[in-house]
């Protein structure tokens, strides 16, 4: 990544896939943030409502970069919810985007149901659920829950990490007012 940051000759093109809650959007943000170093060159946007227009828009600012950034990153969450007539001018887009640009999906989808052409204008990364117990760690070293909680909230959430954040939040807000 640091070399592509440092004036790599190809844009990023990734998609972050796996189930509902592993993460998907907190990682494409973080990844984002690491190849442009400020939130300015940063686009974030919900794959429902990116349309042909959308597209047509991005292609049209494809010669311009950043002001923030020698990088400048789209983020489009739940890619695959993006219409068909969008994807089909995605692929355009993204087999002309210039160095110095990066363009990072989350799909909830299994990469099967994307269309094989879509697939392979991207570097694919499968994110698997947590087990129980790699949840439990997790809560039990970053929150200082007692074990049990952890374990409780880890075997309920069903290795979403978004659902186990939120009994977590729940706990703390039950706990706090007793």
């Amino acid at each position: 990544m640091a070399k592509a940051r440092r004036g790599g000759t190809e844009p990023v093109k990734l998609l972050l896939y796996g189930p509902p809650g592993v993460g998907k959007s907190s990682i494409a943000d973080m990844l984002a943030l690491e190849f442009t170093l400020s939130p300015w060159s940063i686009e974030e946007v919900p794959g429902k409502v990116v349309t042909v227009e959308t597209v047509k828009d991005w292609m049209r600012e494809l010669a311009y970069g950043s002001l923030y950034s020698e990088w400048s990153v789209k983020v489009v969450n739940e890619l695959d919810r993006c219409s068909r007539d969008a994807q089909d001018l995605l692929l355009g887009y993204l087999d002309k985007m210039p160095p110095g640009r990066g363009f990072i999906g989350t799909s909830n989808l299994d990469l099967g149901q994307l269309t094989e052409r879509f697939q392979t204008r991207f570097q694919s990364i499968k994110l698997e659920a947590p087990n129980s117990d790699e949840i439990r760690g997790f809560l039990m070293a970053h929150w200082k829950v007692p074990e049990a909680v952890a374990a409780m909230i880890a075997v309920g959430c069903g290795g979403n990490v978004r659902a186990a954040l939120a009994d977590l939040e729940t706990h703390f807000d039950a706990t706090c007012h007793d």
